[in-house]
């Protein structure tokens, strides 16, 4: 083996980029491997693999012991504050809820948990971590990340690299159907469950059910990947055709199945029976809402956390209020909130509470001055957070151009999974555009922790 000697003075990206452009003729056909060995497998979003590089997330063990301190910490306080909304009408009124959508979120799920799987997705840039949103309602891409991982770390011509830096690696699948067995014994079951992982027919990662369902199935548990209109409930049990699911992995979020109510009537009084164990429950919509980090960033509601909750808190969210609390943060007219965000705007975001996959996203300071007004006069009309502003981390990725390793820089933000209240692992997500989501065409790589700093 060549020893690969790391510079800890020099980071992880650097090291990586020299030992490629040494090896130049043996990486170039290794990257057409690489890119063909994704292509056979199930990394795909709707028909096509989902781009990606020859390179991995490295993450240092200390932005790993920042990200776990902060994860862990503002998993207890997303429950702690979801478990209020129950009991406290002014943590309450800062969703908004229907009352068709209170209905469910209402609904006992027969354990203590009120978001089991979660994605905290923010931007790890050097010793600064921000944390943009919540993604508790329904997070994907843990299948996709232990995908291209396993592939990345069996290129032969990256071993010597990869072997020097004493990789912690973390089976987000495995990790994902231990917690989902954890909550099964919790909601009072015991025999061996038959699993379903639900969500409509027609989503473009159906790819990723399919890697899930064979690892789950590799552990020896049944699994059927099934459309929630399709599930019926026969003598207590909930069927899809013959098949009995004890234990629902659910991916259909909550707002689509809100809006077909009617279609999935079986599955809800299944739920709300407590025929089948459902995770995550429907309450964890709350957790999702982007409103939640207006209650996290406004002083008013530092008594609900610790001192050093409360030090997680403003070292790591940006500030975040609700527009429709204009009246209450800014000088009690509504003339005052749209003044401040035309002045401030090439500070500011605006991005409606309860979207996901990067809908409807306007960062000011790259959007025209017309644009930004009509997204103002939506804000003001709807359910809608303005942000602050934070700049975007800039990672390298090797590309072959000409037949010549050549590093572009692409724009990239950070999903880490939290299961169970507990830090698991995540992913990063490149774009040439400031709105990353696989769903916009966006890249995915795995995040790896490995020895070292990165600071220096």
């Amino acid at each position: 083996m060549v020893r690969t000697t790391i510079d800890t003075f020099k980071n992880f990206d650097h090291a990586y980029e020299r030992y490629l452009l040494a090896r130049e003729k043996k990486i170039i056909p290794a990257v057409s491997q690489f890119e063909a060995s994704l292509h056979r497998t199930d990394f795909k979003f709707g028909r096509f693999t989902i781009p990606t590089f020859m390179k991995p997330h490295f993450v240092t063990t200390q932005q790993a012991r920042m990200l776990q301190t902060a994860c862990d910490t503002l998993a207890q306080m997303i429950d702690r504050v979801v478990n209020l909304y129950f009991h406290d009408p002014v943590i309450r009124d800062v969703f908004s809820l229907s009352p068709e959508a209170e209905e469910l979120v209402r609904i006992d799920p027969g354990y203590a948990r009120s978001a089991v799987i979660s994605r905290l997705d923010c931007f790890l840039d050097g010793e600064s971590l921000k944390f943009m949103e919540f993604n508790c309602d329904s997070p994907a891409g843990m299948g996709y990340a232990d995908c291209v991982e396993n592939i990345l770390l069996q290129v032969e011509e990256l071993k010597d690299f990869f072997n020097e830096l004493h990789l912690r690696r973390v089976n987000r699948a495995e990790a994902l159907l231990k917690v989902l067995l954890e909550v099964y014994e919790e909601f009072g079951a015991y025999e061996t469950p038959q699993i379903g992982i639900i969500d409509w027919k027609t989503v473009r990662t159906k790819p990723e059910f399919e890697l899930l369902k064979r690892s789950f199935e590799e552990k020896g548990y049944k699994t059927v990947i099934a459309d929630p209109r399709d599930l019926k409930l026969r003598g207590g049990k909930l069927y899809h055709g013959g098949f009995r699911i004890d234990l629902v992995y659910r991916r259909a979020i909550f707002s689509e199945l809100l809006d077909r109510l009617r279609d999935v009537g079986d599955f809800i009084k299944a739920y709300r029976d407590r025929a089948v164990c459902v995770v995550n429950p429907l309450r964890s919509r709350i957790a999702s809402s982007k409103a939640l980090l207006s209650i996290f960033t406004n002083p008013g509601y530092d008594y609900l956390f610790s001192a050093g909750e409360n030090k997680i808190k403003w070292d790591h969210i940006p500030w975040t209020r609700r527009v429709l609390d204009a009246e209450k943060f800014y000088g009690g007219k509504k003339i005052y909130l749209i003044d401040f965000l035309k002045d401030e705007k090439e500070t500011l975001v605006l991005k409606p509470a309860d979207s996901y996959g990067g809908k409807d996203v306007s960062l000011g300071c790259e959007t025209r001055d017309e644009d930004w007004n009509r997204a103002i006069d939506q804000a003001l009309k709807g359910n809608w957070v303005v942000q602050e502003f934070v700049r975007f981390p800039i990672f390298s990725v090797p590309v072959i151009v000409n037949n010549k390793i050549e590093f572009t820089l692409k724009k990239v933000n950070t999903g880490h999974f939290v299961f169970g209240g507990s830090s698991v692992s995540g992913f990063s997500r490149l774009s040439d555009d400031s709105v990353i989501n696989v769903s916009r065409g966006g890249g995915l790589i795995p995040a790896l922790v490995c020895e070292g700093e990165i600071f220096g």
